[in-house]
């Protein structure tokens, strides 16, 4: 059987995304600009690239009208509005709320996780082989694994923790980061951003896919880039080792850590990864020869 055709739907900015997540997405659309050589009633993988995280969301998608040329030139596509857990994930998935999406079959409408490596479905977590869970570390319901009195006694507690968290002071923010559990951490970085990555960083049961969705972002101060590439420990997460490479803030020398850190496989795969920056493919082209 032939691979599905992939059509990748990219944005100018977060704020697009969000916009045609709210008149599109959501509702099972979308429009991908161009010229296509695609034909109604045909299916194939869209490919939704996230235009800050480079994080992307394959979704099987019917072909439902093309304009092969022209200025309209473009192809529209529909799939079953996602409804339920699905919904909230692709919310999530535009806000950049949680590190790992949903992973389903590949029947029409379902959403599937893509990893930051471009073109190469994410099937495993940190040790190979390994399904993703719902419960993965990064999940914003994810349980901690430290004992601790419950975050609410009764309703929703995610709703209940940000309320709690959005009035703290900006000294208990940085307390909280340094030493709370995932669910606040997770509440934190959604609600304050950059003003608890330092202190995250700083927190001794940060997560690998917490501390590579820090390490993703490109507004990252360098000295937190460099920091996080200096922990022998985070450079190991092969998620880490992707947010850095594809971080437009890492310095040369952060990229060639990064590379020598990576299995020889993997290596030899960066250079035809288009999503990386030039001078990192070219770096890692430059490595393989040496």
């Amino acid at each position: 059987m032939t691979a599905p055709r992939e059509l990748f739907l990219h944005y100018a900015g977060v704020a697009e995304l969000r916009a045609d997540h709210e008149t599109h997405l959501r509702r099972g659309r979308a429009f991908v600009r161009g010229p296509s050589s695609a034909a109604p009633r045909d299916v194939c993988d869209l490919v939704i690239v996230h235009p800050e995280t480079g994080a992307a969301l394959r979704v099987s998608a019917e072909i439902v009208y093309v304009s092969p040329d022209g200025p309209d030139a473009g192809v529209g596509l529909a799939w079953p509005a996602p409804t339920g857990d699905a919904a909230e994930r692709l919310r999530a998935f535009v806000e950049d709320a949680v590190a790992e999406l949903l992973v389903v079959d590949d029947e029409p409408g379902e959403l599937e996780v893509v990893d930051e490596r471009p073109g190469e479905l994410l099937v495993v977590d940190d040790e190979p082989g390994e399904l993703l869970r719902d419960d993965a570390p990064g999940d914003v319901e994810a349980a901690d694994d430290a004992p601790g009195a419950p975050i609410a006694s009764s309703g929703d507690p995610s709703a209940h923790l940000h309320e709690r968290i959005r009035h703290l002071s900006q000294a208990e923010q940085q307390r909280l980061a340094r030493g709370g559990s995932l669910p606040e951490r997770t509440m934190l970085e959604r609600v304050f951003g950059p003003a608890v990555w330092e202190a995250l960083l700083q927190n001794a049961r940060l997560t690998h896919p917490e501390v590579a969705r820090i390490a993703k972002k490109g507004t990252l101060p360098r000295p937190l880039v460099e920091q996080i590439a200096a922990n022998a420990g985070w450079l190991g997460s092969p998620e880490v080792q992707r947010a850095l490479l594809s971080n437009p803030r890492s310095s040369p020398v952060v990229v060639a850590r990064v590379l020598r850190a990576l299995p020889k496989g993997d290596l030899s795969r960066v250079p035809q990864q288009t999503a990386y920056p030039m001078a990192v493919r070219l770096a890692a082209k430059k490595l393989l020869q040496g």
